[in-house]
């Protein structure tokens, strides 16, 4: 004789969940997180390359050889403060000082070296020796304060390569698209935040 067994009618019925998607989130955190750096280096960028030297009046030149590598490697942007006195040149341009000069008066050419070197001429104005840091001696010009152009306050690598391959135009519209799209970052993620209290406050009550 066979037997057939019958659950009771009021069992209850056995539920299937459906298993979370662990691989799909931690994907879509990983995306966040990339995203999220290269915003953060991008808004970084723009405020040393363009904010900046606005608020400061240095002037961005690009390093065009390999006279200063490694602390100036070719493609990079540095930011000169341009020196307006011989008594500022005196106070702010030492040993161990970067400058961007203009070595000849016939040549526009503008030469970014280290100050090796400070001494003073007849007149009592300073005088400066400088080298680039992969060169192996010293330049074949003294540097006066009518030569000298600024001091260099920092540099941004790569940035040079770039900035000289656009226009002002395009300049202007990298930076409005990039500031764009920060700020649309900045409300997703505070929109984000948001639906993340809310949530949690109705799942509580």
């Amino acid at each position: 004789m066979t037997a057939t067994l019958h659950p009771p009618a009021d069992a209850p019925a056995e539920v299937v969940e459906d298993e979370p998607t662990t691989a799909a989130r931690p994907a879509s955190r990983a995306l966040r997180l990339v995203l999220l750096a290269l915003l953060t280096l991008l808004g970084a960028v723009l405020v040393l390359v363009v904010a900046v030297p606005r608020v400061l009046g240095l002037v961005p030149l690009t390093i065009l050889s390999g006279s200063m590598e490694p602390t100036l490697p070719v493609g990079s942007q540095v930011f000169v403060d341009p020196v307006e006195s011989a008594e500022q040149a005196r106070e702010e341009v030492t040993v161990g000082s970067i400058i961007t000069v203009m070595p000849r008066p016939d040549d526009p050419t503008l030469v970014t070296h280290r100050v090796v070197a400070v001494e003073q001429d007849v007149s009592g104005r300073p005088v400066w020796t400088t080298k680039g840091d992969a060169n192996g001696g010293v330049d074949d010009w003294e540097v006066t304060p009518t030569q000298l152009r600024g001091v260099v306050r920092y540099h941004v690598p790569w940035v040079g390569y770039v900035a000289s391959s656009m226009s002002q135009t395009d300049k202007d519209t990298v930076v409005r698209w990039s500031a764009g799209a920060l700020f649309v970052y900045a409300a997703y993620q505070l929109l984000a935040a948001w639906r993340g209290r809310h949530r949690g406050g109705r799942h509580a009550a």
